[in-house]
């Protein structure tokens, strides 16, 4: 006889892939024929876009674009020139579990741009995009929490309780963020925008009923030329704020939001006089969030009949288990050789790598590498770039056993002209980590009892009396001889479960 199961159905999103993939975009690119001939190459830079991503049967399509420019110095010139780069990409992700009905989440980032003179009328550029993406499949299970007529049939059952951390909600919302940046008084009219870069910043996110309410900052630089060649500089924080609705989810519920661009326009706009003091911000931007619910319940780790003899269909379910979610700041100031005197910094650019595991002295940490670049004046009045990269390392104890899940952003960056032909570039990193452990929950399929037959227990000893010969607990010297725990505590005077050390003489009395 199939004995009736009660189930706890658990509901949640299972990741079915996570993972980033860089890919490689090659272009050439030629000086147009109106221009002298290169005489170096200032500095590349650009960003990358998404535009469009979409789910089929094991694969995933992303493609995108990367804008921006490169700046050369030409023959017999002092002032910078730039060529405009724009570089298309496509790439296809393999993964077995994703289907159309995947919910995906992804953003790409530029990891490089390498800028290279072929001659003096053609250059080489290769950008390193990094895609990195997580499809979730909504997947619900069954654990089995109780059995009917447990006690009709002399069933006993082990539970233990068993803590899940599980994505519960899966959104996605775009949105869009613009304004006007009026230049200050003390700067001249632009000519031309050189280079520009974006990116967002979450400040605050606060969850009232089923909407969640995100701030953030939209954060401007660029460089500009000006009608006598001479470049300037300008940095511009948008604020922004957005209402999320996410139905079902409640107030002991973790969030987790992540932003990305995926179009930025930065434009000129003139005055009444005809000359370009204004610029006008765009930037559209994508929000994925993830809810995440945290729950402790009990299930069945084991059973038996004292009665009946039973098969049991054992399986197991992979869950998460949630141990801490913390935020770490991290100060960080490296010096930039330049190689010449410095009159004016124009940019300075810092980009993160994606947080690893790290061995170092002491053990394992989690750790980020900078890129820093800066694009500054000489004291001969010639622009150069120059760049280095550092070790940003979180001062986080880390369990060799646990899985980490990071993030890290730059804040507060700014930079002062050192007395040795140096940029002092300082910033924080701020770390987001979620501390978790996989572990494997016992799931009971089916169980099956000969219920027409009691096992007989009419040639047994009311007591049996045994020497261990190993250490035991006392759930399984119940199994074994199919009594219960109640009455082997009761018969040796036990109060607890411990485990019962070898050599010691235990009484275990048949089941009543």
């Amino acid at each position: 006889m199939e004995l009736g199961l009660e189930k706890k159905i658990i509901n949640r999103y299972e990741t079915v892939f996570c993972g980033s993939t860089v890919h490689e975009e090659n272009t050439e690119m030629i000086v147009p024929d109106h221009s002298p001939d290169i005489l170096r190459i200032v500095k590349g830079s650009a960003n990358a876009f998404l535009k469009d991503k979409s789910a089929r049967d094991g694969k995933l399509d992303v493609s995108g674009t990367i804008k921006g420019a490169v700046l050369y110095v030409a023959e017999g010139e002092k002032n910078v020139r730039k060529l405009d780069v724009t570089m298309p990409f496509a790439y296809v992700i393999d993964a077995a579990e994703i289907t159309p009905e995947s919910k995906i989440h992804a953003h790409v980032v530029l990891r490089a741009l390498d800028i290279r003179e072929i001659n003096p009328r053609k250059v080489s550029v290769r950008a390193s995009v990094e895609v990195n993406v997580s499809a979730f499949e909504e997947k619900n299970f069954e654990l089995c929490a109780n059995i009917a007529d447990s006690e009709k049939y002399g069933i006993c059952m082990r539970k233990k309780a068993v803590s899940a951390y599980r994505p519960v909600i899966v959104r996605e919302k775009a949105f869009s963020v613009s304004d006007d940046i009026e230049l200050s008084s003390a700067e001249s009219e632009m000519s031309d925008i050189l280079i520009a870069n974006v990116s967002l910043t979450p400040s605050d996110t606060k969850v009232i009923g089923n909407k969640s309410i995100l701030k953030g900052n939209a954060n401007i630089s660029f460089v500009y030329a000006l009608p006598d060649g001479h470049l300037e500089c300008g940095e511009y924080e948008l604020p922004f704020s957005q209402i999320i609705d996410i139905d079902g989810m409640e107030t002991e519920n973790d969030l987790k939001i992540s932003l990305s661009v995926s179009g930025f326009e930065l434009e000129p706009q003139y005055d009444a006089s005809g000359k370009a003091r204004y610029l006008t911000v765009s930037a559209v931007a994508d929000a994925s969030v993830i809810v995440l619910a945290a729950d402790t319940f009990d299930v069945i780790d084991d059973v038996y009949s004292t009665k009946h003899e039973m098969s049991v269909k054992h399986d197991t379910v992979k869950c998460t288990r949630f141990y801490d979610r913390c935020e770490k700041r991290v100060a960080i100031t490296e010096s930039v050789e330049t190689g010449v005197g410095i009159k004016q910094v124009l940019d300075v650019e810092v980009n993160l790598m994606p947080p690893v595991r790290r061995r170092e002295e002491g053990g394992e940490v989690l750790a980020s590498d900078a890129a820093i670049s800066v694009m500054y004046v000489g004291d001969d009045d010639g622009i150069y770039s120059a760049s280095r990269r550092a070790a940003v390392v979180c001062p986080v104890p880390l369990n060799g056993a646990h899985s980490y899940e990071a993030s890290c952003d730059v804040r507060g960056k700014n930079f002062s002209i050192g007395a040795n032909n140096e940029i002092n570039v300082r910033f924080f990193t701020d770390f987001d980590i979620t501390e978790t452990e996989e572990i494997t929950v016992p799931a009971i399929l089916q169980i099956d009892a000969d219920t027409e037959n009691v096992r007989s227990s009419s040639d047994s000893p009311s007591i049996t009396v045994k020497r261990l010969e190993k250490e035991r607990d006392i759930w399984s010297l119940a199994k074994e001889y199919a009594t219960t725990v109640e009455e082997i505590k009761l018969a040796n005077n036990i109060s607890d479960e411990a485990c019962l050390t070898v050599g010691r003489m235990v009484l275990i009395p048949k089941a009543r």
